[in-house]
């Protein structure tokens, strides 16, 4: 029996009808990083209102460790949906950095930088 399920498992593989569902997975995980990530550029937006900083000059990137913590498989799409996800912020233009925390609803969490 076990021979046969890792078999057809690693037929499954070959044939590519896993892979798909994976893909899917990053397809999501993609587009909700990027939807949270949003939320979080905004706010940065919003701390520098008036000062002629615009959108393009706000840089958002997933912070490290999270970003770490999806690729190596230790956090997936089921957290990123559960808990949010981790940021890093930067405005090069003022010298401005920080990070900034986003609950799976879209809710900042937690917003730091100076």
């Amino acid at each position: 029996m076990r021979a046969s399920l890792i078999l057809s498992l690693a037929a499954a593989l070959v044939a590519g009808s896993i892979a798909p569902a994976f893909a899917d997975d990053q397809a999501k995980i993609d587009a909700t990083l990027a939807r949270l990530g949003k939320v979080c550029k905004n706010k940065v937006a919003e701390k520098f209102s008036g000062t002629g900083v615009s959108m393009a000059d706000i840089q958002v990137d997933v912070s490290a460790t999270f970003q770490e913590s999806l690729d190596n498989g230790s956090m997936g799409l089921k957290d990123l949906k559960e808990y949010g996800a981790s940021y890093n912020w930067s405005v090069p233009s003022k010298k401005a950095s920080g990070n900034c925390d986003v609950d799976a609803k879209g809710r900042i969490t937690q917003f730091m930088g100076k």
